[in-house]
This record gives C-alpha cells, sequence and structure tokens, in this order.
C-alpha cells in the first residue's frame, strides 16, 4: 500500500514536504506545505508558496498540521491540499490569496521512482512523485487578482528526510506544446556514508511512451552545471539546457531546520532534448519550465 506520509515515529532532524504545481494560460502557482522538525527536537509546519512574480512563506504550530498516511491529505491551520484539489487562505504583510483548485484523476507511476534505493533507510533525501499531470478547474485571488485555473494542468511530487542535497539540479515541465506529456528530472550529490555519488532519476511521459532515466538502470550524468545537464542512458540521451533566468528564494532543510535558501526559477524557458539511438525523439523549448540548481558546502 501506497504510503502518503513517512514521518511518523521518525527520528529528528526531519522534514518532509510536498510540491503542487499549477499552470493555465500562461499563469504558474505552486505551493509548498512542509512538516519539519530541528536536530533539538522542535517541529513546525509551513507553507510556500511561488508565482512567476514572487515567492512568500508561512510558518505554523506543529499542533495546526494534520498529515494522513493512507492518503493523500494535509491540512495546515485552514488550508488543505488531498487528491481532489487544493483550499488555501494565506495572508500576510505582502500577499493575500484565497481559493480552491479542484483536480482530476492522477496520472501515476507504475512503479516507485526511486526503484530499489526506496529501500535505503539513511539516505539524507527521498523523492517520489504522486501524479505527473492532472487536469485542474477552478481559481485564486492572489491581492484581489484572480487567478483563473480552469481547463489547467497540475503536477505534484514529495521529498522527506534529513536535508536537501548540497548539490542538485531539479527541473520539472508539464509540455503544452508540440508533444503534450510532463517530464521530471533531478541529479544530485548522494551521500553514503563518507562517500558520495551522482545520480539521477527522471519520468518523461509523452504520447504513447513512458520513459524512465535512473542511475539504477545504468545511467550516467555526463554533464552537470547551473544551466545545464546531459545524462545518458543506453540508447537514451536527455539534455537539458536553461535559456531564461528569474528566480526567487525558498527556504530548503538542512538538518530539518527551515534555514536554507535556494533560488528557484518557477516559470523558465527551458530547452529539452531527447535522443534515442542517436535519433532526436523531441527538442521543445517551454516558457514555463521550473529550474533549480544549487551548490554550496551545507
Amino acid at each position: 500500500m501506497t504510503r502518503y506520509y513517512h514521518g511518523k515515529k521518525k527520528k529528528y532532524p526531519y522534514f518532509e514536504g510536498w510540491y503542487l504545481k499549477h499552470q493555465a494560460e500562461g499563469r504558474m502557482i505552486a505551493f509548498i506545505p512542509a512538516i519539519h522538525a530541528d536536530e533539538q527536537g522542535k517541529w513546525t509546519a509551513s507553507i510556500q508558496m511561488i508565482t512567476e512574480e514572487g515567492s512568500w512563506c508561512f510558518f505554523y504550530p506543529a499542533s495546526q498540521c494534520t498529515i494522513e498516511r493512507r492518503r493523500f491529505r494535509v491540512m495546515i491551520g485552514e488550508n488543505l491540499f488531498t487528491e481532489k484539489g487544493t483550499w488555501v487562505n494565506l495572508k500576510n504583510k505582502d500577499v493575500s490569496i484565497y481559493g480552491n483548485i479542484s483536480y482530476g484523476p492522477f496520472a501515476r507511476l507504475k512503479k516507485d521512482i526511486m526503484g530499489p534505493f526506496k529501500r535505503v533507510p539513511f539516505l539524507e533525501c527521498n523523492h517520489g512523485v504522486l501524479s505527473m499531470m492532472h487536469r485542474t478547474r477552478g481559481g485564486l485571488m492572489v491581492n484581489g487578482r484572480e487567478v483563473d485555473l480552469n481547463e489547467g494542468l497540475g503536477y505534484i511530487e514529495t521529498d522527506w528526510g534529513s536535508s536537501f542535497p548540497k548539490e542538485y539540479l531539479w527541473t520539472q515541465c508539464i509540455f503544452t506544446e508540440k508533444k503534450r506529456g510532463s517530464l521530471m528530472l533531478s541529479v544530485a550529490d548522494v551521500p553514503i556514508g563518507r562517500w558520495s555519488f551522482r545520480g539521477c532519476i527522471c519520468q518523461i511521459e509523452i504520447p504513447g511512451r513512458t520513459l524512465r532515466i535512473a542511475t539504477y538502470l545504468g545511467a550516467k550524468v555526463r554533464r552537470l552545471s547551473a544551466s545545464e545537464a546531459v545524462v545518458r542512458q543506453g540508447k537514451l540521451c536527455l539534455k537539458v539546457t536553461k535559456l531564461g533566468e528569474r528566480s526567487y528564494g525558498l527556504s530548503a532543510p538542512r538538518q530539518g531546520s527551515m534555514t536554507r535558501i535556494i533560488r528557484e526559477s518557477p516559470v523558465c524557458r527551458i530547452r529539452y532534448q531527447l535522443w534515442e539511438k542517436g535519433n532526436q525523439v523531441f527538442d521543445i523549448v517551454d516558457n514555463h519550465a521550473s529550474f533549480e540548481y544549487v551548490k554550496d558546502a551545507k
């Protein structure tokens, strides 16, 4: 049975969060509800909101957070995130947002994105994908302005562990032109004891095909920089190139505490190229992709 929350009875430091992305008619809004415990065992909750105009973070006491294990349902304050949809009412001195978005059926993965690594108990960061793509309906009021998300598309993933990797690249795109589909790629430094290796996981959904590229399937990271990644696996080669830059600061976990500031480009111009046996499967430039590259000494 799928487990939607992994933090019950977990030792601290610990974090678990969910990334919910919505886009329609050139607009993008994402929410990151999360629960976290620092090295002293102090538990708190948060909700981050990201748009093409900025990012904001709202903190809550852990007592105002309830999470279910056997279905996707996260409630923080009066804000609710479920498989059926999202209901939010957030306000501070800089931004106010309220409304609801309903979801169509999730496009779930047939196999866990972590593969055999899902059984490794001591990874600092684990990753999951709840839905590669689903329909959205509804809308939100952001600072008094309506954002229509009818006939939109959504994507949901999750992370849990103690810290984000010291170096990683992550990108996600819902293709809306040429080939309709969805792509997620993560390349990260993975520490195992005193050693580490560069691992990757990638899921590509395009009409008629589902492709998985991953370290546990033999994938090799041939190139990694702040603007580019090249990954090869057998007859497949994926290249991701960032063409634009518009990034905002987000809070990320470091030993369970949300004190690390990273930069995300939530609405970014990205080129995705995929070859198979030397033949190009697609060459797509998307103006509404999401992209992060982080490298620091932690």
